[in-house]
């Protein structure tokens, strides 16, 4: 769905100047000297004062933000297996520093180790999604968790307010708890308005939950993989 500037800029200050470069995706002047490449709501490419850049994809890993990040970078990101690489084959993540030949200059990720975690992250949210079926697909209750089900007043959960941790996350795929609240944020996050996930539930389309649910899931374990 194409954004106005409006929507693209709700969450920005100290802006001096923007334009449109493609569909949803600005290019920003701020009063400190700093220019960033936003798509969406996240400045994906940042170039600092001291001529260094910063990628940061916002949990997002589309095909839209990988091409966004190779066309008004230096960087050339390559994907296998659902893990991003730099040229030279080093591991992405979010706030990566590069320089302006797009080599990585900020701490570089020991690839066996962080792609072994997503190996293993990747089954148990298989292993958790695989617990939605026909005969198990849950509505949302006061039960449950409490970090899923609360949400402020633009709709987002409380769990992913202020730090945005994700270890109620974790959790669940650990103890296997699944329950509707979670299953309705991801249908959301996916586009589904609430009518058409109350048809989902009355049909029992369990297969667009589940592909919701792991893609919903994906974003913030995955993607959120953090720096040690």
């Amino acid at each position: 769905m194409k954004k106005t500037k409006g929507e693209l800029m709700s969450n920005s200050e100290n802006v001096k100047n923007s334009k449109f470069v493609a569909n949803n995706t600005l290019k920003i002047e701020y009063n400190n000297g700093t220019t960033a490449i936003r798509l969406h709501n996240t400045d994906i490419v940042t170039f600092r004062t001291d001529d260094k850049i910063v990628l940061n994809s916002g949990g997002w890993r589309t095909s839209t933000t990988k091409d966004r990040i190779n066309t008004f970078s230096p960087a050339k990101i390559s994907q296998d297996k659902g893990l991003w690489y730099l040229s030279g084959n080093k591991l992405f993540y979010d706030n990566c520093i590069i320089n302006n030949k797009g080599e990585l200059i900020s701490k570089q990720l020991k690839n066996n180790t962080i792609e072994n975690k997503v190996n293993k992250l990747k089954k148990q949210i298989t292993d958790y999604c695989n617990l939605v079926t026909k005969d198990n697909l849950p509505f949302p209750n006061p039960g449950d968790c409490w970090f899923c089900s609360m949400h402020d007043k633009d709709g987002t959960p409380m769990g992913e307010l202020g730090s945005k941790n994700y270890d109620h996350l974790l959790n669940h795929l650990k103890e296997k708890y699944l329950h509707g609240s979670i299953l309705v944020n991801a249908m959301r996050e996916a586009g589904y308005r609430d009518e058409q996930i109350g048809l989902h539930y009355q049909l029992k389309l369990v297969e667009t939950f589940k592909r919701s649910l792991r893609k919903y899931l994906q974003k913030r374990l995955i993607s959120g993989i953090a720096v040690k």
